[in-house]
């Protein structure tokens, strides 16, 4: 259930609550790949017209030479967060090569070969170095292909001050930085109970073009020469299609308190498997991959949802969380929607800020084992065929429930949320964006994968339909006004990116790069003092 407990209710009439509740941030990462006039990804080098992928700021590059990433900071305003995304794009597609475009979805256009997938490079450093061959392991872990797939992050925090205004209200004890990690924690719990709503109302991925696979697919239809679909899919990147891995899936990470999680992930970054000892650290010299261990670093992690904390120079993430607990979560879930130009629009953010509040607030008792392999069920199912009519979601104990009356359930129980960040923000935005998503629930025809999959058989092509849209978003980024100040600091940025850069690189390191990565390999993930913690 998501219902707010009555404690919850009554401290959500404290006035220094709701001023909290002004000051949610939020930061977005999205992915895009550069697509030649060939229709293929790009095998040109990362413009250097952007700057240098290793330091800069706000726009880097994920696992191909060709995907760029675009990173906004986090703010408390969804409409800054968005502007800042749209003009990150605007200023890329303004920079990007002659002939070269933007492709605006999650699943890869057609794809000649393995080897017309380029890694990213960043550079000759040891930092730069580590870089690309963590992708390298990737690449031969998973295969390249399914590292082209894109997607939204949405990293969202709560404000400290609100945090010590519900620790206040605790009677349990413990410091503010423990509630705090334990907060988020419940949070990710509650996605993972109830994530299976963001990919039915956005996932956007119902289609893939036939290169993408190895083989046909057993349940995809075939649609004309090049495309493979699910007529009642709605996220065919988050389905056994997308990120998907053995190893992964027999991982003992739980999300049920941060030294669960720490532990879980401790292991998994410690831990050689055979499967990725076949392939070895080195070939004739050749590096392959960092480590053969289930995780070669903390970011392998799939999943919906992670608990993240910034980190100082030289510190892993998972030293950082220990250190210092969860700062926010990042929502790894979200497709992006072809038919908006930046990917992702003003409604939704105001959707998932209301969303992500209130599965904070509401209860998220522990999830066991035999309830997370239901949960997975679910995700699963409402990834290859939520759409399907009268489609009954697969539960834990109790008997099932039909999708549509869970979703209007959760709705529900999160209208009086988002009249009070109404009430905090003025306007209507996060009731509006909650009823424009019931509307969807009783008329699946409204959803962006129900959308995208009519558009694509008009075309009878997902490859041709996306590179149309995309072309067209493209051009209409590229004649975006920016004004002169706005241009002069995205010039700044690069500036800034390319002095850092030669910073980098002309530092003389003291050891070679295979030194630098036996003592990476050899240093224990977790300092003493949270060794000792634990």
């Amino acid at each position: 259930m998501t219902k707010l407990g009555e404690a919850t209710l009554k401290l959500l009439e404290n006035s220094a609550v709701r001023k909290g509740l002004a000051e949610l941030r939020v930061g977005i990462e999205k992915e895009a790949l550069r697509v030649g006039r060939d229709g293929f990804m790009s095998l040109r080098d990362h413009p250097e017209s952007l700057g240098k992928t290793l330091t800069h700021k706000f726009i880097t590059t994920d696992f191909s030479e060709a995907q760029v990433e675009f990173i906004t900071p986090a703010v408390h305003s969804v409409a800054e967060s968005l502007d800042f995304l749209k003009e990150l794009q605007a200023f890329a597609a303004r920079k990007t090569d002659a002939g070269e475009y933007l492709w605006n979805a999650s699943m890869p256009p057609e794809i000649a070969g393995d080897e017309t997938i380029r890694i990213a490079e960043y550079g000759n450093s040891n930092a730069a170095q580590i870089k690309t061959l963590y992708r390298k392991g990737l690449a031969h872990r998973y295969g390249k292909r399914m590292q082209t797939i894109s997607g939204i992050h949405y990293n969202f925090s709560i404000s400290d001050g609100l945090w010590q205004e519900f620790h206040e209200q605790c009677t349990s004890g413990g410091s503010l930085q423990d509630f705090r990690s334990a907060g988020y924690l419940g949070l990710i719990r509650n996605l993972q109970r109830h994530g299976w709503l963001v990919l039915y109302l956005f996932g956007a991925s119902p289609a893939v073009d036939k290169s993408y696979l190895a083989s046909p697919h057993p349940t995809l239809s075939m649609l004309g020469d090049d495309t493979y679909f699910g007529e009642y899919a709605t996220s065919l990147r988050m389905s056994d299609l997308g990120y998907t891995s053995v190893v992964q899936s027999e991982l003992d990470i739980h999300y049920n308190s941060l030294c669960d999680y720490i532990e879980g992930l401790r292991g998994a970054l410690a831990t050689s498997v055979r499967q990725y000892e076949q392939i070895g650290v080195a070939e004739e010299g050749d590096y392959k991959q960092i480590n053969t261990h289930q995780l070669q670093l903390e970011n392998e992690l799939y999943g919906s949802a992670r608990p993240k904390r910034n980190t100082k120079e030289g510190e892993r993430p998972i030293a950082a969380l220990c250190r210092r607990g969860v700062e926010y979560i990042e929502l790894r879930s979200l497709d992006i929607n072809p038919l908006n130009p930046i990917g992702i629009c003003e409604q939704q953010a105001h959707f998932l800020n209301a969303f992500l509040t209130h599965m904070t607030l509401a209860p998220s008792p522990c999830i066991s084992s035999g309830e997370q392999q239901a949960l997975n069920d679910q995700q699963r199912m409402v990834a290859w065929q939520g759409r399907l009519p009268n489609l009954m979601l697969p539960a834990y104990g109790d008997g099932g429930m039909e999708l549509r009356e869970a979703g209007h359930q959760v709705l529900d129980d999160m209208r009086l949320t988002a009249q009070i960040m109404d009430e905090v923000y003025g306007g209507t935005g996060h009731t509006d964006a909650v009823n424009a998503q019931a509307a969807k629930l009783d008329n699946p025809e409204l959803t962006p994968s129900a959308q995208i999959l009519k558009g694509v058989k008009q075309k009878g092509s997902y490859t041709g339909f996306i590179a149309d849209l995309s072309k067209n978003q493209s051009d209409h980024l590229k004649a975006m006004p920016l004004s002169g100040e706005r241009l002069k600091f995205q010039d700044a940025m690069v500036s800034q990116s390319r002095a850092a850069y030669e910073q980098v690189e002309t530092q003389a390191s003291n050891h070679s790069f295979d030194h630098f990565l036996d003592s990476q390999n050899k240093t224990e993930v977790l300092p003493p003092e949270c060794l000792d913690g634990q």
